[in-house]
């Protein structure tokens, strides 16, 4: 269990491509094998992290949760997860001590994630200096499941202000303002295998539906 770290999970998505395959609790209510993906995500997390914070619209509908989830309102719905996962930090610095090193990102449509990707990525010794750790997936930054200095709170909200809204909009920041603060990882490196890479396949698509075998409970 890391004491030093929370995990922030958006879950405001409007899941728009996948059309009427989702309620109105959005694809953070979809199930895969008994499980919402919201559920099953904030499980896995619970086990290795000492705080799960789920951040997501006043009045959304979410599905059941391992107890313990904090669930805090998204100040801006449609600003995506930028905008999420600073109220997420807020939320952490409004708590008081102890207050927790890093924070790691998880998307809340993962339905791979497992136990051992969140210790790997959690124990991976980056570079000193290092404020942001992101997975690369065929040279892509993969910030959904990366993990964050708390300290870049003030350069996250900064971002939104200039109206760069992408998550990847506030990783070119980070590094901009210091090079050395963004460190990129090859996921297949730091994972191990090709089918731990598979973690990375999110649902946006009625094809993604289909791949993962997911459905929608009734009602």
């Amino acid at each position: 269990m890391r004491h030093d770290t929370v995990a922030i999970v958006p879950a405001g998505g409007q899941s728009r491509r996948l059309g009427e395959r989702v309620g109105p609790g959005g694809k953070a209510a979809l199930v895969v094998a008994g499980e919402s993906l919201l559920g099953r995500v904030c499980r896995v997390l619970a086990a290795e992290v000492a705080r799960v914070i789920v951040v997501a619209p006043a009045g959304r509908p979410l599905p059941p949760l391992p107890p313990g989830i904090d669930v805090v309102p998204d100040r801006e719905p449609g600003r995506g997860p930028l905008a999420a996962i600073r109220d997420g930090l807020a939320a952490v610095a409004a708590r008081g001590e102890p207050v927790p090193r890093r924070a790691l990102l998880v998307a809340c449509d993962l339905p791979r994630l497992s136990s051992e990707i969140v210790r790997r990525l959690l124990d991976h010794e980056p570079a000193p200096g290092t404020r942001w750790l992101v997975p690369l997936v065929a040279g892509e930054p993969q910030p959904l499941l990366s993990v964050l200095s708390l300290d870049l709170a003030a350069v996250l909200e900064a971002t939104l202000a200039a109206d760069r809204r992408s998550l990847r909009g506030a990783l070119a920041a980070v590094a901009e303002s210091d090079p050395k603060a963004v460190a990129v990882c090859d996921a297949a490196v730091l994972f191990g295998t090709e089918a731990d890479l598979a973690v990375f396949a999110d649902i946006d698509t009625p094809d993604d539906l289909s791949a993962c075998d997911v459905r929608v409970e009734p009602g």
